[in-house]
């Protein structure tokens, strides 16, 4: 259920060893890609540097922001993008069936009795401070039945003037932010997501044709190369970061500027099917609010072999901003020029 699951554009990097470079253009390397569930071979380029080069997609992670995950599941991503159903010492995809289930759970508090969870995108707090927290898998966390329950953030404005709760959403790396370590947020900075652990802390410039270029930390782990965060995709689109107020939307205001002035990646995603608002037509139902509307273009990046961030276990050790960004990368001494170059390798 990830935004850009229907979309495809999701690459996974496989090879780690290549022949000998001959040219500054380095070398041709497989990269696999994801279209509308099918696995393809993508064009890229791995450079002596460690730079790669690579022609993709990009959906949207909002992972990391504040609104990513609420109670009640009306976050920019739906819960089940979250966590697992965990049953009989498996993890099994959360469907519909799994969703309503966990929101079962999470009004009982996620006390004994109730369905298990194996969460990974968000943080997990014991239900009482004497209790010790319950491994799944790969270091992830069960929540329900009495062994934790999801960790509360702070309460959303939403686009009605209401508030709704949040959950801690988290990324792979954190940072430094006034001398604590906090999840890379995904409403403010530029995050782009890798399978690859060598990669995270590094910094990737993207860019494509009718987009503005931009710099990006990789900052999160995940299945799956060709996913960014929300202001990834804002400063693509516009070059600008713009906050967005969370929903639900209740259907006395529905049809209303909170949700017709929605800009991309945000889009209203109804209770009911095709209840989508138009001139002359009275919404049936409520609806939330999404960070659902990836990048169907074809966008260039070029992960900046060694442009990265110092990092301690994995905490960043100083505070990530846009120009900071930007600014590893200058120091490392990637300027655009050289940058153009390695892309235009992707052509040969």
């Amino acid at each position: 259920m990830r935004a850009f699951s229907k979309l495809g554009g999701a690459l996974l990097l496989l090879s780690s060893s290549f022949p000998i470079f001959a040219d500054d253009c380095g070398v041709d390397g497989k990269i696999t890609g994801k279209f509308q569930e099918e696995f393809i071979n993508l064009k890229a380029r791995f450079f002596p540097d460690g730079s790669i080069a690579v022609r993709a997609r990009l959906a949207v992670n909002p992972d990391g922001g504040a609104g990513s995950y609420t109670v009640g599941d009306h976050g920019f991503t739906y819960i089940a993008n979250g966590l697992s159903l965990w049953r009989n010492g498996k993890r099994h995809k959360c469907d519909l069936k799994c969703s309503k289930e966990f929101l079962k759970a999470e009004a009982k508090g996620f006390v004994a009795g109730t369905t298990e969870f194996c969460v990974y995108a968000m943080e997990v707090e014991p239900l009482t401070p004497s209790r010790d927290l319950v491994s799944c898998e790969d270091g992830r966390i069960v929540v329900g039945n009495g062994k934790g329950r999801l960790k509360l953030g702070g309460m959303l404005e939403t686009v009605a003037g209401k508030h709704v709760q949040s959950y801690v959403s988290t990324t792979s790396r954190k940072h430094i932010v006034n001398g604590t370590a906090q999840h890379l947020d995904s409403e403010s900075l530029p995050i782009a997501v890798t399978p690859r652990t060598d990669l995270l802390g590094k910094v990737v410039w993207v860019s494509g044709t009718g987009f503005t270029g931009t710099y990006a930390l990789i900052g999160d782990k995940g299945p799956a190369f060709g996913e960014g965060s929300i202001a990834l995709h804002q400063l693509l689109r516009t070059g600008a970061i713009a906050p967005q107020k969370s929903g639900p939307i209740s259907l006395e205001d529905r049809c209303k500027s909170g949700e017709r002035d929605l800009l991309p990646p945000f889009q209203s995603r109804p209770n009911l099917k095709d209840d989508k608002c138009r001139a002359g037509y009275t919404a049936k139902s409520p609806s939330d609010i999404r960070a659902y509307t990836g990048i169907v273009e074809q966008l260039d990046y070029v992960i900046l072999g060694t442009a990265q961030f110092p990092t301690l276990g994995r905490v960043i050790q100083e505070t990530v901003t846009v120009d900071s960004i930007k600014t590893r990368a200058d120091t490392a001494g990637y300027t655009q020029e050289k940058i153009n170059k390695m892309l235009a390798c992707l052509a040969k």
